[in-house]
């Protein structure tokens, strides 16, 4: 009986062993296990974050690429835009060009007709026309500047007259009138003072550097119709402008 009870003794404090060795196992196994989960949590947030990170780059990545398409597209723009510029102001200088050429053809052609019909002995090549008695331009003068004035240049003049020359101021709202009908840019006519008007017309610029292409060609037209034309350079009139004085004009 002795020997039964030591060995039911010595099973239950082997049972009472390994049951205790079975909970330290269990033990540390539960916190290894705790130790797996809480690593496999963490390495999801930082996998989570990182992910956030590569999608924040890559929004940044492709704000900078559409910011740079549009600095080209709008780039190409300017080059388009600048190159049709470039174009248009070519064309219109050609056409400017074009123009000067065939109003200074019709004035050399209108030249040597009436130098077939006038006196052989006359040695101006412009005609001799003169104002009519009452004064101003014309009819034949009106109708020679309306066809010589329609193929050339256009442009801006200032016009002036005498103040109180009935004459002066009658011919320079003809010329006026006939001008701005062909498309030129005025702005009326306005009466000046002068200690010592000037005869015939006036054409005045700044400079020779500043004045403009179209004022050569005013002063062959006029000469051509018959009136007596001067020129002069004052620093007192605009630049880049052509100022017409209408003087004072034998009746």
């Amino acid at each position: 009986m002795e020997s039964v009870a030591a060995l039911n003794s010595w099973m239950l404090a082997a049972t009472m062993v390994f049951a205790a060795l079975t909970g330290i196992m269990v033990f540390l196994a539960v916190g290894q296990s705790k130790k797996l989960v809480s690593g496999l949590f963490d390495d999801l947030d930082t996998s989570h974050q990182r992910v956030k990170a590569l999608e924040k780059a890559a929004e940044e990545i492709r704000r900078e690429l559409l910011q740079t398409q549009q600095h080209q597209d709008i780039n190409q723009l300017k080059l388009k835009l600048s190159k049709s510029s470039t174009k248009e102001l070519t064309q219109a200088l050609v056409d400017a060009r074009k123009r000067m050429e065939i109003a200074e053809a019709a004035i050399k052609a209108h030249q040597k007709e009436e130098k077939k019909s006038s006196d052989p002995s006359e040695t101006t090549e412009y005609l001799d026309l003169e104002l009519e008695p009452e004064g101003g331009l014309s009819e034949s003068q009106r109708e020679q500047l309306i066809d010589l004035l329609d193929p050339g240049p256009k442009g801006n003049v200032d016009i002036f007259c005498v103040m109180d020359d009935e004459m002066s101021e009658m011919t320079a709202k003809q010329l006026e009138e006939v001008l701005t009908a062909d498309g030129w840019k005025t702005n009326g006519v306005a009466q000046s003072a002068f200690s010592n008007p000037p005869k015939g017309l006036v054409l005045a610029v700044n400079s020779k550097e500043t004045a403009p292409s179209y004022a050569s060609f005013l002063q062959r037209v006029f000469s051509t119709i018959g009136l007596e034309v001067s020129a002069i350079m004052e620093n007192k009139y605009r630049e880049w402008s052509l100022t017409i004085i209408v003087g004072t004009l034998d009746g």
